[in-house]
């Protein structure tokens, strides 16, 4: 242990345990707040998530690291694209960390955009218990593969991965076996 920690008297150290626990009852109160107004203002999460990206323009940008917001307003070219490739290594270099950048923006925005439908939409769990594991691999597979056509760069063969995917998810819509060949 160092000296700071031994130092530290008993009534300290409840004192910021209490306020750390008081912050956070705090912080799911507003979170509740939030979930309360979105949904007594969009009714139904499908209403919400058609205008997401507006949304998490006027709600959720304003409020994270200001970092975030320049990352997504910066303009790169498009991977393997004619002015991609005439960036030296160097530019490359920098290519990738503002293309990380973006993409660390966007998770913390759809994170935070989750947390909102979250509160605002709460999944009852003996609905999503009841639901039959045809429609959950369904919905699983169909995510996949609109991940898929979204991503830019990847280490493997995409069509090759959205064509399994596909055919997996024919299988499950059909009654007879399907055999699925991976080459």
């Amino acid at each position: 242990m160092t000296n700071s920690i031994q130092s530290t008297d008993y009534s300290a150290t409840v004192e910021a345990c209490t306020n750390a626990v008081r912050q956070d009852i705090n912080t799911v109160n507003k979170w509740q707040t939030a979930g309360d107004k979105v949904r007594a203002f969009f009714g139904t999460e499908t209403a919400m998530l058609e205008v997401k990206a507006q949304f998490i323009a006027d709600a959720i940008l304003p409020a994270i690291d200001k970092r975030h917001a320049k990352a997504l307003n910066t303009e790169l070219p498009r991977k393997n694209s004619k002015e991609f490739n005439a960036l030296d290594a160097g530019q490359r270099e920098t290519w990738e960390y503002v293309y990380q950048a973006k993409k660390d923006a966007r998770s913390t925005c759809d994170t935070y955009f989750s947390r909102i439908v979250g509160y605002a939409f709460p999944k009852d769990k003996k609905e999503s218990e009841s639901v039959d594991l045809k429609t959950k691999l369904q919905t699983q597979i169909a995510d996949m593969i609109k991940k898929c056509q979204k991503a830019d760069d990847v280490s493997f063969h995409i069509s090759s991965v959205i064509e399994g995917l596909d055919a997996t998810l024919k299988a499950l819509n059909s009654d007879k076996a399907l055999t699925i060949t991976v080459k």
